[in-house]
């Protein structure tokens, strides 16, 4: 009990022994090298192909109504939902193409009441195309996000490998 009210409210320094299993793991730096990596590949490449598409379509552009053969909403996490529909399309000169597309509400409420909807494509590749155009700076972001974190885990990786080479070094030099 007075040991209980002799360090009740007062830091206690912790052992050398408890200090000692702090030491970070190369088990836990090369998981974090992991994930930074890989989650940065999947945002880059999903920011970039976003962004891409968009810019061809900038560039170069022709458009046809299609066909809504299906559809189909989601619920998402935070209460709000997502919308697709399925399209047949026939871009000029080039057989009937179906496609999923992602699109916002309004455009989804008409063209199910319609059952038509115009698609906008690249005239030298139609698959590239799409029915709503969304804003592109959340692309952009996550093209960024996933850049910073590819060189964060370069950073990591060569952090982790550079103790080996100094001790290579040192070795050598002995």
């Amino acid at each position: 009990m007075s040991r209980r009210r002799a360090t009740h409210g007062a830091a206690v320094a912790p052992r050398p022994a408890q200090r000692a299993g702090l030491k970070q793991s190369p088990a836990v730096a090369w998981l974090v090298i992991a994930f930074l990596l890989g989650g940065g590949a999947y945002l880059t490449t999903s920011g970039w192909d976003n962004v891409y598409t968009l810019h061809r379509l900038e560039q170069a552009s022709s458009a046809v109504e299609g066909r809504v053969l299906g559809k189909a909403t989601r619920a998402l996490s935070r209460g709000g939902q997502s919308w697709t529909l399925v399209v047949e399309y026939q871009p000029e000169g080039h057989p009937p193409l179906t496609k999923t597309f992602d699109v916002n509400g309004s455009t989804y409420r008409a063209a199910v009441a319609s059952g038509v909807v115009r698609v906008t494509y690249h005239p030298d590749d139609p698959e590239v195309s799409l029915i709503t155009k969304f804003a592109i700076l959340p692309f952009q972001m996550l093209l960024g996000l996933g850049i910073l974190m590819l060189l964060a885990g370069a950073f990591c990786v060569w952090i982790v490998r550079r103790p080996e080479a100094a001790k290579g070094a040192d070795d050598a030099s002995v």
